[in-house]
């Protein structure tokens, strides 16, 4: 009796020919629930909607923001986007943060040494 999980020359594991996996050949393996939830992000008109449809909600707020009547402590609170202008800032703020710490904190590639990835029931070619 052979072994079923034999192993090439290096140690590592090697798949039988019959067991490679079914990959998806076309439209027809979809399943009709995503078709029926994600479908319409193939339509080639999706992008130009998605941006219209942001475009009129910025324009929805703005007008909304021309309405609304502040009473706030300083005055440039008062000016039309102030707020949309804040909380852009701030967010883009903590996201360019996390590059110089990310630097700070990482470890170097080689931090934990070189390490044997070879299995320990497989001899050395040496």
């Amino acid at each position: 009796m052979t072994d079923p999980l034999e192993r090439d020359s290096s140690g590592r594991f090697v798949k039988p020919p019959e067991q490679t996996p079914n990959m998806p050949t076309g439209a027809d393996d979809v399943h009709p629930v995503g078709r029926l939830l994600f479908g319409w992000v193939e339509n080639k008109r999706t992008p130009s909607i998605l941006l219209g449809l942001v475009v009129l909600v910025i324009i929805g707020l703005t007008v909304a923001d021309l309405l609304v009547d502040r009473h706030d402590y300083f005055d440039f609170a008062n000016t039309v986007w102030f707020y949309s202008l804040w909380g852009f800032g701030a967010f883009a703020l903590a996201v360019l943060s996390g590059w110089p710490l990310g630097h700070l904190l990482r470890r170097d590639e080689d931090y934990y040494g070189e390490a044997e990835t070879r299995p320990d029931d497989v001899e050395a070619d040496e």
